[in-house]
């Protein structure tokens, strides 16, 4: 084998490059750490990148070589301390294992490093998958090299969704446990994972086809289904983010604030009593200044602890204390005169000297006033930014995920019709009497391989002609069968899209309702409520987590399939209203006698939050009534109607609404992608149910049928 130094094809040539590259990369930062002075000009930049994901680079640039040499001892080798890096960080920073994985290596050095920089678990986890793509790389052809190349793109697509966010600023890309994946480690892990693609994806796709219908379906199903569970993760850390902020502003400024204010008033307090009984020294026995002083005192104490707790108001609590102390000598000292009979020294000391200690309290308690209320508005707008980059993010990893989604689609149709061309084009040939055609992918397992195989056999028997005729007619409506199957999976995989997009914009919307609650709870100064609303946040984002469950295990599932389960039709209908409703004057009625019956849930469930979402979305009014009723149409279905009292669908619009993409209001006007109802009624129909609509001026109802019972798998051409 010749030097893998020495190009003899230029396929290897770009993989090279990205080696030589990864490995001086990860040699610099590496002698940097260890020789800051030698390196002392790009020190400051090169410890940018972590020590451990220096030793990543270059186990990744050798990985590279192993696979371009096939040296399968050092690919093991460098897969191996991928992993042990990737899990090591991962036990230390999110299982809590005490590893010390960020100052392992200070012993290495001959100083002291100048800071320490630990490993993002971003980049641990992508250096996870690193492993596993090197590990499945050894194998040169095979299921193997599917694995690793469609690894490799979730590498590509977490990498440059890094890049992305944090090069042009739309959202905290991977800002996990408060470390960030570095945009110049994003930069080398998208080339590592570029390489590795250029290396097996011709391996790959010739893998990829020889795969069987279904299975090609279900690679990129799992594929897309990876995407949207890191998709949806994204979305829950976001907000969380949020309520961590609301929860910090709860217990941190706020309590410092009211702190502050109550001080204030006890300052206020005591300072009042000693000026009256200044005025009127007969005021003394009522006011009782030794008393009030001590009680004064008491509550300082109390209210200081509760200071301290904020560290940045230090310097005030050793001054106020010390203030407070010198008041309360003078106030005592002041005492003694009045009761000695001094009533002009008294009121000389309380008119001048205790009004100007009370006066700088109050002001030191203003100052703390103002720290906190920065602190308060600083953590205000943390809250509005991380919501606006939650929405940023939402957009731009839905849209990555749609594309995603078509490309996959695009890519499995576009392996399945080339081959069924190569099959149609031998098939037409042999049909005009060529026998001697070259029958492609007769190798092939599985179906492809059959039906060349099959070809085969009518080329060796084209005498045969009406024999083979018969055959061939068979075969083609085998693949119109199959094109039609697969024309139906890719319309599928755009729904789930549509879907996933569709149902997550109303939680969305009540967690951004809430949390603009908060913020007016906060100006007003009802904190109060703050509690509630932050405890009603918690809420929704955990019914989210479930809606995300739901709507992952039914599509996974298939259109028919799923669990039968209890259908208790009133309960589902409270919930769902409650997750959905950002109205708080809309209540919901329900009917009498509403059913309880075996079903598969999911599909009906999404049937309910649709209607409900959309009769609360279109309500005209802050006030008004949604009522679900039910009833036993006949022996195979149920009837179930939703009503609401708002403004009602002209008759004109009625049949309208229920197509694709359709709104009766324009879309800058009323939010909406026009598929929850299109959605609906291919639901309906899909179980062998109808839906309809009735308006007659205001109010509206919505009707569909139900089966009573559905039994497993069924054919619904």
């Amino acid at each position: 084998m010749h030097s893998i130094f020495t190009i003899s094809n230029n396929r290897y040539l770009a993989s090279i490059i990205v080696a030589a590259l990864l490995l001086l990369t990860g040699s610099c930062v590496l002698l940097s750490w260890h020789a800051p002075k030698l390196f002392a000009a790009i020190y400051p930049y090169a410890t940018l990148m972590a020590y451990n994901t220096a030793i990543a680079f270059i186990a990744c640039g050798f990985g590279l070589i192993s696979i371009i040499a096939s040296k399968h001892l050092l690919l093991v080798a460098c897969s191996s301390i991928l992993l042990a890096i990737a899990i090591l960080t991962l036990l230390d920073l999110i299982a809590g294992v005490d590893i010390d994985t960020t100052n392992w290596f200070v012993i290495f050095l001959a100083e002291p490093p100048v800071r320490s920089q630990p490993i993002s678990p971003a980049t641990s986890s992508t250096l996870l998958l690193a492993s596993l793509a090197l590990l499945c790389a050894r194998y040169t052809q095979g299921n193997f090299t599917v694995v690793s190349s469609l690894i490799c793109l979730m590498i590509i697509f977490i990498a440059l969704a890094a890049v992305i966010g944090q090069g042009f600023g739309i959202f905290p890309t991977f800002t996990w446990l408060g470390i960030k994946m570095a945009p110049q480690t994003a930069a080398g892990l998208f080339a590592f994972a570029g390489a590795m693609l250029s290396l097996r994806y011709s391996a790959a796709i010739q893998a990829f086809n020889r795969l069987n219908f279904f299975s090609r379906l279900t690679t990129g199903f799992i594929f897309m289904s990876l995407l949207f569970i890191g998709i949806g993760s994204i979305g829950l850390l976001q907000i969380n983010s949020v309520a961590a902020i609301s929860q910090k502003l709860y217990q941190g400024p706020l309590q410092t604030n009211n702190a502050a204010l109550r001080i204030k008033g006890y300052v206020s307090r005591l300072n009042r009593a000693i000026k009256d009984v200044a005025v009127s020294p007969s005021l003394a026995e009522e006011h009782n200044i030794p008393q009030l002083l001590e009680q004064t005192g008491v509550n300082l104490q109390r209210e200081i602890a509760v200071i301290q707790l904020d560290p940045s108001s230090g310097n005030y609590v050793a001054t106020l204390i010390d203030e407070f102390n010198q008041w309360q000598q003078l106030i005592v000292h002041t005492h003694k005169q009045l009761q000695a009979g001094d009533t002009e020294t008294y009121q000389q000391i309380a008119l001048t000297q205790s009004q100007e200690k009370a006066f700088v309290l109050e002001a030191l308690c203003d100052e703390i006033l103002q720290l906190a209320q920065k602190q308060m508005q600083q953590l205000n707008a943390d809250a509005v930014d991380t919501k606006n980059h939650a929405g940023n993010l939402m957009l731009v990893v839905i849209s990555g995920f749609l594309m995603m989604g078509i490309l996959v689609s695009g890519l499995i149709t576009r392996s399945l019709n080339w081959q069924l061309q190569k099959i149609r084009t031998a098939m037409q040939a042999i049909a005009e009497g060529n026998s001697d055609v070259a029958i492609p992918f007769h190798d092939h397992p599985h179906e492809i391989g059959d039906m060349a195989k099959t070809l085969t056999v009518f080329s060796q028997y084209v005498d045969e002609r009406k024999k083979n005729a018969q055959i061939l007619e068979q075969h083609q409506h085998e693949l119109e069968q199959s094109n039609r199957q697969l024309a139906l999976t890719n319309k599928e995989l755009e729904t789930f899209a549509y879907v996933a997009s569709h149902d997550l914009k109303s939680p969305l919307r009540g967690i951004a309702q809430l949390s603009s609650w908060i913020d007016e709870d906060l100006e007003e100064k009802e904190f109060a409520e703050v509690a509630k609303h932050t405890q009603m946040l918690r809420n929704r984002i955990l019914r989210m987590e479930k809606l995300l469950d739901d709507m992952l295990i039914f599509y996974r599932a298939g259109k028919t399939d799923g669990n039968i389960s209890r259908i208790d039709v009133a309960h589902m209908a409270r919930e769902l209203f409650d997750i959905q409703n950002t109205k708080a004057g809309l209540r919901l009625e329900l009917g009498d006698n509403l059913p309880v019956f075996d079903s598969l849930s999911t599909p009906f469930e999404q049937i309910l939050r649709n209607l409900f979402s959309n009769a609360i979305k279109h309500h005209d009014s802050d006030e008004g009534i949604i009522r679900i009723e039910a009833r036993r149409l006949n022996n195979n279905f149920y009837e179930v109607s939703v009503i609401d009292d708002g403004p009602g669908i002209p008759a004109k619009f009625q049949e309208r609404v229920f197509g694709m993409f359709q709104t009766l209001k324009p879309r800058d006007e009323m939010e909406g992608s026009g598929m929850g109802l299109a959605l609906i009624k291919k639901i309906v129909e899909t179980y062998g149910g109808k839906i309809s609509v009735h308006s007659n001026g205001r109010g509206c109802r919505f009707t569909f049928t139900w089966p009573h019972t559905i039994k497993g798998k069924q054919d619904h051409d």
